[in-house]
Order: structure tokens, then sequence, then C-alpha cells
């Protein structure tokens, strides 16, 4: 009996990025039915859910759905309104490890001050050569090391910086690899820059706090490309303002955009982006999705699947 084309409903959390969503898969599965999710509609029979931040209505208008598949590696907004028993898929890279490994080695160049001097000598026409920096003096953490927070840790390590990480499970690595609540402070002790890549948990929600954050050596320098959940911000504003932080690279917030008010602003030491470490790359993501439906139709396991109990 043949198997029937997948029928697909898009949904992310604006409306010409979903309709935009929905053009891409139709030209890449021609065959496949796509349609794009509209609040109050009646149900479209999807199959498959493609979904970025979705409205949680999503999984009641939609009872057909078999799956559903994040246009990220994070699904926070999704594990919240998903049932339960249904299978959720994440992306595993996508393109985003590069990106995200450039920006928090970016983040350790600034954390160092390697080309500080020239920039401004660069200013007022002054040709000054400097002592290389020792690299043994920035040892880094990297938190979470699935396939981002290896590539972070694998790429700076390349450069010569030790570098330690820390996962709730443990790792086998080419670095030093702690789990546990021990395992995390002695991670960040024996760390001067700290780099967050976790997912985002109840378990690690306001993990980077004043208690953890005093772990960290001295003049430490904190960078997060995770989410902004992770963060205490009022102890990271403290630790900067005390100088126990020397300095933050910061792409994830609570609040996105970052408010006008909020104090990071105002530290000269910290940089915000707007949560542009790891964009996806959309036609890595539609092949990652696109063969993960077609071994499902088929019977066939597919990777990238969500524990729902521990929440990536």
């Amino acid at each position: 009996m043949p198997v029937s084309q997948p029928h697909l409903i898009i949904a992310t959390a604006r409306s010409t990025e979903t309709v935009r969503w929905a053009q891409e898969f139709r030209n890449a599965y021609p065959d496949w039915k796509v349609d794009e999710f509209v609040p109050g509609q009646p149900s479209t029979g999807a199959t498959y859910a493609v979904v970025w931040q979705p409205d949680p209505i999503l999984f009641q208008q939609e009872p057909d759905l078999r799956a559903t598949f994040n246009l990220g590696a994070g699904v926070d907004a999704v594990t919240g309104s998903i049932p339960a028993g249904m299978p959720l898929y994440r992306l595993e890279d996508a393109g985003m490890a590069e990106q995200m490994a450039e920006y928090a080695l970016y983040g350790v160049l600034r954390a160092v001050g390697r080309f500080t001097p020239y920039e401004e000598q660069a200013r007022k026409g002054t040709w000054k050569a400097y002592r290389p920096i020792d690299r043994r003096q920035w040892p880094v953490a990297v938190l979470g090391l699935g396939a981002i927070g290896s590539k972070i840790a694998q790429v700076i390590a390349s450069l010569g910086y030790p570098v330690q990480g820390w996962s709730r499970r443990l790792h086998e690595a080419d670095f030093p690899c702690y789990a546990g609540d021990q395992g995390l402070k002695d991670c960040v002790s024996a760390s001067r820059i700290l780099v967050n890549a976790l997912p985002l948990t109840a378990q690690t929600e306001g993990l980077i706090n004043r208690d953890l954050l005093s772990h960290l050596q001295p003049g430490g320098f904190l960078i997060n490309v995770a989410r902004g959940g992770h963060l205490v911000d009022a102890d990271v504003v403290e630790a900067l303002q005390s100088g126990h932080l020397s300095g933050a690279l910061l792409d994830a917030f609570t609040q996105e955009p970052l408010p006008a008010d909020h104090p990071y602003w105002g530290i000269a030491s910290v940089m915000v982006t707007p949560h542009i470490s790891g964009i996806t790359v959309r036609d890595l993501a539609l092949e990652q999705i696109g063969s993960r439906i077609v071994l499902l139709q088929q019977g066939k396991p597919a990777s990238g699947q969500v524990d729902h109990t521990l929440g990536y």
C-alpha cells in the first residue's frame, strides 16, 4: 500500500515568516501539501507541524498532528504547549554551530583584549607592538556540551585556550568535562571566561546567578549564546558593577527586544546583540526537517527527538 505524501502546517510567531517558510517548503518539496497556520480556522488535517514560537492553540486546532518540528535548537517556547505524548524534533545544528562558535570566539577575544590596544592606537596614529597574550591566564568554561556547545569548546581549545565543559551528564572529550552540582562549581572555579550554551529547562533557569558567578575567577567575562532565562540579570549587573566581571557579550534576554531602560545598555563593558549568535540557515533546516519527515513516513526513527522529561 503506497504511503501518502506528508501534509505540513507551518506556524511561527510572525505571519510573514509563516508565509515565507511555507513557500520554502513548497519549493523544496513540491509533492507535499503545505498549509499556513491561521488561528481560529478549521483544521487543515495536517500530520506534521513546523514551528517557531507557535500559538499554543495550534495543537488544539490541528488534532491529526503526528509530530512537530522546531525551527531552532532550543525548544523552550514549544514544550509548554505541545501535548506530552507528541514527538518533538529540534534542529541539531542547521548551520548554527559554526556561527555560535565564531560568536563565542569573538567574545573570548574581547575578554582577553587581544586587539584593544591596537584599536586605540590606530585612532591616534601610533605604531607600537605588544607581547602576545598568555592564553593560560584565560581558561574557558563552556556550559552545555550538545552539538553547539561542543563545537564552541573545540574551536576555542584549538587556539590554545584551556577549556573545560559542563553538562547534565558527563561527556567524554579532548578537554576536561564535569557534571553534577559540584562539577558545575568546579568547572566554573577553574575558569575566567564563562560561555553559556545550555538548553533552557526548569533546572537551568536562573542558573547563572550571584552564587555561580562568585566561583568564576576575578575579572571574569560572561558570554551568553543560549537563553536570557539562564541569567539572573540583577546578579550579572551586580558582578559587572563590582568588577568581579570585567565585561560581557550577551545575545539573548528574557524580554526581546531588550527594553531601552535595561541596565545592560548603560554598562560600557557590556556588548548587547539582538539574538543573532546562531541564525537558522534555511536550506540546511529544510533539508534536515524534510529528511526526518521522510524517515518517519517510512516508519523509521529520526534523530533530534526531544525528551519531554528533560526539555531538550
